[in-house]
């Protein structure tokens, strides 16, 4: 996104404050460009509008997580383990809380699950194969990469790479 349309999503989210998933592709935008104080806040304000968006959830919980902040992934991602069991953010919130945890091999198995049940998102689960491929040669620790704003949101809650 180029920043006439990065100006163009800030003008539609004046039009409509309240809108949760305008703010939440605008912390995503900012995640990605690494402007991660303001991410953080629009994606904070998305989920104060609508906690129900689980995807915008799923994705603060890894951008603190990218900042070093595992306390504030791990509330974040806390109201995930509500979503029934065979929701695939449930399974992937379990196998990054266990990345926190260092336990590698729970890690493995919870996000192979999510993979397995994610039939909305092709990117979401390719960014959770990287990240098994990073636990088993244990480069998990790389940088990580912001993951790009999803369009969809018929399927709330997915994600990308992340480091502990």
């Amino acid at each position: 996104m180029d920043s006439r349309e990065l100006q163009k999503l800030r003008a539609a989210i004046s039009r409509d404050p309240g809108n949760a998933e305008l703010r939440y592709l605008l912390g995503a935008e900012l995640a990605e460009r690494r402007e991660y104080p303001e991410a953080v806040a629009q994606m904070r304000t998305a989920l104060d509008i609508n906690p129900k968006l689980h995807f915008a959830r799923l994705q603060l919980g890894l951008l603190y997580l990218t900042m070093s902040q595992p306390d504030d992934s791990l509330a974040t991602w806390a109201p995930l383990e509500e979503l029934d069991e065979t929701a695939a953010l449930k399974a992937f919130k379990r196998g990054l809380e266990a990345l926190i945890r260092d336990d590698f091999s729970a890690c493995i198995g919870h996000l192979q699950r999510g993979i397995d049940l994610n039939k909305h998102n092709a990117t979401l689960n390719d960014d959770m194969s990287q990240l098994i491929e990073k636990v088993r040669d244990g480069s998990v620790i790389a940088a990580p990469t912001t993951p790009a704003a999803a369009n969809d949101f018929s399927g709330y809650g997915e994600v990308p790479r992340t480091r502990h």
